[in-house]
């Protein structure tokens, strides 16, 4: 509401969609990323893992692990919002390596996830490490 006489203000225009802002706005969309290297599946899991990206994510999950022996790393680095959703994912994957003879191995370094991780039970299952180069030496 505005005095009488005074001068309206206009809302200011959207903001421009810059190659910048994109990016940003494309950091908290769930989407995964798999690349092979050194004898593992790397599966990036990038944006906010919850019951929003579950499926999406979990589909490029379950096609890492579904070979016989597979040996698998999640990434999580790229991951800024992780919920019992995505603890369901690695439940999950670690589930179907294990049943299949292979390999899991998961990279974070956020004291938060690694926090849902402990809280959901999986800290101590899956062991998590802090580098993707941690996740490729081997035992």
């Amino acid at each position: 509401m505005t005095q009488q006489g005074a001068p309206r203000r206009e809302a200011p225009p959207p903001a421009a969609i810059t190659p910048e802002r994109f990016r940003a706005d494309r950091s908290a969309t769930p989407h995964a990323c798999a690349y092979g290297v050194g004898g593992y599946t790397v599966v990036e899991l990038h944006g906010e893992i919850d019951i929003v990206g579950r499926e999406c994510v979990g589909l490029e999950l379950d096609r890492a692990t579904s070979p016989p022996a597979p040996s698998v790393v999640i990434d999580l680095t790229p991951t800024c919002f992780f919920d019992c959703s995505g603890l369901e994912l690695v439940c999950r994957a670690y589930r179907r390596v294990r049943d299949r003879g292979g390999r899991l191995r998961v990279v974070c370094d956020s004291p938060l996830i690694l926090r849902t991780l402990r809280v959901g039970g999986l800290l101590d299952v899956v062991c998590p490490v802090p580098t993707l180069a941690d996740a490729l030496r081997d035992d």
